[in-house]
């Protein structure tokens, strides 16, 4: 046995940045950094660094702890604000540290490992080009010919279809679509744009023009799912006979995109853009739509698990109308800023875990998708009444749990609760809008 005496500097004088000799006293590597580590948490909070630093003095390696969970902090941090320049760096740099990380920190770096390429692919330049181009890109895991042409125009996508021209014997002529092409266009400027954004949400989550670029690429490809990757016959059939409810589809399919190719803050970003048309409300429009049943999955697993989701708030009353409508408005308005690593892949799995057990069906069910806890949710408004009253009743009173339990949000003195109110096709409410109110500033 070797006994190895180590002599540290005074606690204030580690504050001051005097670091042990790592040579000297790093101990024999018992537990290497493994790229299968178990789920990944949100690094240590400061109250935990803190504690840590008062207790170096007694423990030799108290330091070295120390240290690695600062640079796990930064690490993390980097990987949540989109920082792609300092992300490799810090990625490389935290491998010094591996010795002194605990279980969980090692495989958070493991997941930022694994899926910080994803967000950053090599193809991802070209979707700056100024010029039409189509280029190889990827989507949920399969290849995918994108083919791309630059505009002025926020994002937008138009389907043109091809098909072969028959004459039969009575000389009637019939025409049968075998293919179906998605144009893509959206601002190149956009993209990787390192401009702030100007909204009350963009300023909270420190917001750049750039996440807005992410989500309206990551949408737009989204489109081309059902026309690549669902059953031709099916897909066509919805075009030609159910052209509604192909274009909710679409929306659908493509903000689902958005929320699982989008690097964290992009993500969270993809949600807050839909909070103007939540407000609005037009049930007939696909996009509404689409994004309220985005907001549902959202919502319900939120409900579900709450204790896995400490970003999310929830209303301080039950709303009286619209219940689901309303706390997915306002779980996406009073999002926290200070969002987890944790939460982040939640979020994630939950988009992918969607598309592997329901993506296909949720088409060859015309729109109805399953949500947790055995609910339902039909894109379609008018298929979804009967879903919806059985939401809103379980919505009702899990939010009612929540707030008797204190785990909802409280009204200080003098305030309350209001939620907004829209727009009715049926009873000719004017929908209201407070300028100084203004979310995320969307340059259309």
């Amino acid at each position: 046995m070797v006994l190895v005496m180590v002599c540290l500097p005074h606690a204030s004088a580690q504050a001051e940045g005097t670091q042990p000799a790592a040579a000297a006293t790093e101990p024999a590597d018992q537990d290497a950094l493994s790229d299968t580590a178990d789920t990944p948490v949100l690094a240590e909070p400061a109250e935990s660094t803190q504690a840590q630093a008062e207790e170096s003095t007694d423990d030799p390696m108290a330091q070295f702890r120390l240290d690695a969970t600062a640079a796990y902090e930064e690490l993390v941090t980097a990987y949540l604000t989109s920082d792609w320049d300092a992300l490799p760096g810090l990625t490389k740099s935290i491998r010094r540290h591996q010795r002194f990380l605990n279980r969980e920190q090692r495989g958070g770096v493991s997941y930022i490992r694994k899926t910080a390429d994803d967000f950053r692919p090599k193809w991802w330049p070209k979707c700056s080009s100024p010029s039409n181009i189509s280029f190889d890109a990827e989507l949920w895991n399969r290849p995918l010919l994108a083919n791309y042409m630059p505009t002025r125009a926020l994002g937008a996508q138009s389907v043109q279809a091809e098909g072969e021209v028959r004459v039969d014997r009575r000389g009637r002529v019939e025409r049968k679509i075998t293919k179906l092409n998605v144009i893509l266009t959206w601002k190149p400027g956009l993209v990787d744009s390192n401009t702030p954004g100007t909204g009350k949400l963009a300023d909270v989550h420190d917001m750049r023009l750039g996440d807005l670029g992410e989500v309206i690429v990551w949408h737009e490809l989204g489109h081309c799912y059902i026309t690549n990757y669902l059953p031709m016959d099916h897909v066509i059939e919805l075009y030609e006979q159910h052209g509604m409810l192909f274009s909710h589809l679409q929306e659908f399919y493509a903000d689902l995109t958005a929320l699982y190719h989008a690097s964290p803050r992009a993500c969270r970003v993809s949600l807050m853009l839909r909070l103007d048309g939540l407000d609005r409300y037009d049930e007939s429009e696909p996009h509404a739509r689409a994004s309220h049943g985005i907001g549902a999955l959202v919502l319900h697993e939120v409900l579900a698990n709450p204790d896995d989701w400490p970003s999310f708030h929830f209303p301080p009353a039950v709303p009286d109308k619209q219940v689901e409508l309303n706390t997915i408005i306002y779980l996406y308005e009073h999002m926290s800023p200070k969002w987890s690593l944790n939460e982040a892949r939640a979020l994630r799995d939950l988009a992918q875990d969607f598309i592997s057990r329901s993506g296909e069906k949720t088409l060859r069910a015309r729109g109805v998708m399953p949500l947790p806890n055995k609910h339902k949710f039909s894109l379609m408004a008018g298929q979804d009444h009967k879903y919806q009253a059985k939401r809103d009743t379980y919505v009702a009173e899990r939010l009612q749990a929540l707030i008797d339990s204190g785990r909802a949000d409280t009204l200080e003195e003098g305030e309350t609760y209001d939620p907004p109110l829209r727009r009715s096709l049926r009873n000719g409410e004017e929908y209201r809008l407070d300028p100084e109110a203004l979310r995320i500033d969307i340059p259309i």
